[in-house]
């Protein structure tokens, strides 16, 4: 059988691979919007190095746009199979889906209407339409956690729990093929230990290849406190000390519920005042928090606790969910102190542009940064320390103070990943007599990081690593 590597190779976003059998049977596993695209025409990204319509069978990890977002366009162009997932994650993808159809209209609209109409020709179109994300959805067969699928008499697909976002899940991939049996593990992006909300994430038994994310590759998360002690220095020195805004991009599924659900924390123990105000400008993060409480089987044992108790893991006083524009248009305007959540994570797009906009020269204003940011993005040059940044084709002087937390971080550090490797390792010695993974391949990292996790895993005596590039082939 044939892996071949087609997006978030030696980058982060755009997670993209693809299975072909030797019968010519193709799985592809994720099915990702690549966010650096925006250094290359828009255009490429509705561009699949196969046919769609060739394709027979999708496997989805998680709900992320830089997983699911170009399943839209895949199904546009031709694919007519299942695309398997968890039931959290199809419900999540749903919303994003549908979501991301709505900005890529609107911002299509917004640039005709800025246009000569000399140019127009020039504007890239919407990747997909909300009909196209209703296709999509219609295409989705969910399956549970920890028990294999059986697709055909050949193939049988198990997910199990990552731990990243709600629903996310490591897929194992078993092929029997000439008499032999052959098992491929996708990481997918995997989660770190006791996390807010999430449990923790398995690992695979007895893989034979293993594919995974190196996101944080060469760096360790600088967390010395608990999450609720970390939010709450912040809430303090900017709102309650300083008298001014703490605004933290987080993307709307995932990092806003955590961070949400601490707050709540801090609040119930009466440990920030009642009559701040905390504000979530997201209208998708209002969409996806409640099916956290419904697939609340999902959750780890601190989340369950705490819904017993209080009965809610989101609400509390205080907390107003920002859905239409007016209420939005009305927070810009409003000068108390208080906490703005707002999307997305990595400051591309979305509403949280305004509100950092808004608040940058602010110097008693902190811009909390809660995630990685991927190099080039708005989030990034903020993080860079430039005395000026320029925001919508405006250049703003950076007086707030800019931060940046690992804590609500969804992915694991250096550390972490290099046991999960290990514990797979280990895993397959213990039941193929002593012998590891036959290979380990580095993806969903930026070079630097990818390179870093190789060069440790060979200290380790881990040396049969490959760091694909975009478009590698491998026969398994």
């Amino acid at each position: 059988m044939k892996l071949s590597f087609l997006g978030a190779a030696q980058q982060v976003t755009g997670s993209m691979y693809m299975i072909t059998l030797e019968d010519g049977y193709k799985i592809l596993v994720d099915c990702g919007m690549d966010y650096e695209l925006k250094r290359n025409p828009v255009e490429r990204a509705q561009l699949f190095p196969f046919e769609p319509v060739t394709v027979d069978l999708v496997l989805l990890t998680h709900a992320h746009i830089d997983h699911s977002g170009n399943l839209p366009a895949l199904v546009q162009h031709g694919f007519k199979g299942k695309i398997l997932c968890t039931a959290a994650t199809a419900e999540l993808t749903e919303y994003l889906l549908y979501d991301s159809a709505n900005i890529q209209f609107h911002d299509y609209r917004k640039a005709l209407s800025q246009s000569k109409k000399t140019r127009r020709d020039l504007i890239p179109k919407p990747l997909f339409s909300e009909k196209n994300v209703t296709q999509t959805v219609e295409q989705f067969v969910t399956v549970q956690l920890s028990k294999p699928f059986k697709v055909n008499q050949n193939i049988s697909i198990t997910f199990i729990e990552a731990g990243h976002l709600l629903g996310a899940a490591s897929i194992e991939i078993c092929v029997k093929e000439n008499e032999k049996e052959t098992r491929i593990g996708f990481s997918g992006d995997l989660g770190r230990k006791n996390s807010k909300l999430i449990k923790n994430g398995e690992h695979f038994n007895s893989v034979d290849y293993l594919i995974t994310e190196s996101t944080y590759g060469g760096r360790k998360h600088t967390v010395t406190k608990e999450a609720e002690d970390e939010l709450l220095y912040y809430v303090q020195r900017t709102c309650v000390d300083l008298r001014g805004k703490l605004v933290i991009p987080a993307f709307s599924v995932g990092r806003t519920q955590a961070i949400v659900f601490t707050l709540n924390q801090l609040k119930k123990k009466g440990l920030i005042p009642a009559e701040l105000k905390v504000f979530v400008d997201s209208p998708l993060a209002i969409k996806s928090t409640p099916v956290y409480e419904r697939h609340a089987y999902l959750l780890n044992e601190e989340a369950h606790t705490f819904m017993k108790e209080h009965g809610s893991l989101f609400n509390f006083e205080g907390l107003e969910y920002l859905e239409d524009m007016k209420e939005h248009d009305e927070l810009m305007n409003y000068f108390e102190p208080a906490v703005i959540i707002s999307a997305a994570g990595m400051v591309e797009g979305g509403r949280i542009q305004e509100h950092v906009s808004n608040n940058i020269e602010n110097m008693n204003s902190t811009i909390l940064i809660a995630g990685f940011c991927a190099e080039g993005t708005l989030g990034y040059r903020l993080l860079l320390g430039q005395p000026t940044i320029r925001i919508k084709n405006k250049d703003r002087n950076v007086y707030a103070k800019i931060a940046r937390t690992d804590i609500f971080s969804s992915h694991p550090d250096h550390d972490e990943i290099m046991d999960y490797i290990a514990t797979t390792d280990n895993n397959r010695k213990s039941t193929h007599k002593g012998e590891g993974l036959k290979k380990i391949f580095l993806i969903h990292g930026e070079p630097v990081q990818l390179n870093a996790m190789k060069k440790a895993l060979a200290e380790v005596h881990i040396t049969h690593v490959e760091i694909p590039e975009m478009g590698s082939e491998y026969i398994l």
